[in-house]
C-alpha cells in the first residue's frame, strides 16, 4: 500500500517517528495468527511509541494497566461510573458533574468488542483501521494542510488533553470517520516518552493516501526558501519527492501576483470607462 508516498511524506516533513497504523483484532484467531510482538503490562501510548520506532506490537485486554485505554478502543466494556462522568468528577479533574459527563460522552469510546489490537509502521500492515502521526506542531500543521486541500474544513476536531492517544487519536477518528488532532496528555507523554513539543494527528485509514497527496502537493506552496533548503539537504537525490522544489514560490507570492493581476484589470476597466466618456 502506497509505501512510496509514505516515504516521500516522511522526507518532505522531516518526521522523526514513523506514521503508524492501528488494526483492531476482533477475533482471538486474528490475534493468535498476528505475527507482531506481544506486549504485557503496557499502554496504547507506549505501543504507538514503539511502533513509531519501527516495531510491530500487539496486546489484548488483560495486557494493559491503563484501563481507560481498553474502554476507549473496545477491549473492555465502559463501566457506568466512567460513561456517566462520575469517576472523573470525583477525581477532581473537572469542576462539575455536568462538565465531566459532557466530556465523557464526547470521548466517544468505541462500542464494538474486540479481542486485541495491533500497532505497527503503516507500511508494515496489510490492513489497518486508523493511521496516526506524532510530530512537532509544524508537522501536524502540514498534515492538516494536506487534509484541508481535499476534504475542506475539519468539522470533528475535539481535543481536551486527556486520554490523548486512545481516545483522541483512535476512538474519535474511528467514531467520527474523520481526522482529529491531539495535544496528547500527561499520561501519554509519560508512558509514550513523547517530547513537550510533540502532538498527534490521526484519521481513518481510507483518508490517508489522499492526505499524503495533499501534503506533498502543498510543499512548494506552503514552505518558504529556508525550510525548502533544509528539505533539499534531506534528499538523497533531487527528484526523490517526485517533483522539483521551487524556490521563490509560495502562497504569498502567488497571492501577490494575483493582486497585481486584479489591479491591472481594474486599471484596464477604468481606462475603458474613461475612453467611453470622452
Amino acid at each position: 500500500m502506497y509505501e512510496l508516498k509514505i516515504r516521500r511524506t516522511h522526507k518532505a516533513l522531516g518526521l522523526t517517528r514513523q506514521i503508524v497504523g492501528v488494526r483492531f483484532l476482533v477475533m482471538q484467531k486474528e490475534y493468535d495468527t498476528c505475527n507482531a510482538e506481544e506486549k504485557n503490562q503496557t499502554t496504547i501510548c507506549d505501543m504507538v511509541h514503539i511502533a513509531g520506532s519501527g516495531m510491530k506490537v500487539k496486546a489484548k485486554a488483560d495486557s494493559f494497566f491503563c484501563m481507560n485505554a481498553t474502554y476507549a478502543v473496545g477491549l473492555n466494556k465502559v463501566p457506568e461510573a466512567v460513561s456517566s462522568g462520575r469517576e472523573d468528577y470525583q477525581s477532581g479533574r473537572y469542576e462539575s458533574l455536568a462538565i465531566s459527563r459532557q466530556i465523557s460522552v464526547n470521548k466517544q469510546c468505541i462500542p464494538h468488542t474486540i479481542y486485541g489490537i495491533e500497532i505497527a509502521p503503516i507500511e508494515c500492515l496489510g490492513t489497518a483501521d486508523i493511521a496516526i502521526a506524532i510530530g512537532t506542531a509544524k508537522d501536524i500543521m502540514r498534515i492538516m494542510q494536506g487534509y484541508v486541500k481535499y476534504y475542506g474544513l475539519a468539522k470533528n476536531v475535539i481535543a481536551v488533553a486527556n486520554n490523548g492517544i486512545c481516545n483522541e487519536l483512535i476512538a474519535k477518528p474511528f467514531m467520527n470517520n474523520d481526522i482529529n488532532v491531539s495535544l496528547l496528555s500527561a499520561c501519554a507523554r509519560k508512558n509514550g516518552k513523547y517530547k513537550s513539543a510533540e502532538m498527534g494527528i490521526a484519521m481513518p485509514i481510507h483518508m490517508l493516501e489522499t492526505v499524503l497527496d495533499g501534503v506533498l502537493e502543498t510543499v512548494n506552496l506552503t514552505e518558504n526558501n529556508k525550510p525548502k533548503r533544509e528539505l533539499l539537504e534531506r534528499l538523497e537525490y533531487p527528484e526523490e519527492l517526485g517533483f522539483e522544489i521551487r524556490m521563490n514560490y509560495d502562497y504569498g507570492i502567488q497571492a501577490s501576483e494575483y493582486e497585481k493581476y486584479c489591479e491591472e484589470c481594474e486599471k484596464d476597466l477604468q481606462t475603458e470607462h474613461e475612453d467611453k466618456n470622452q
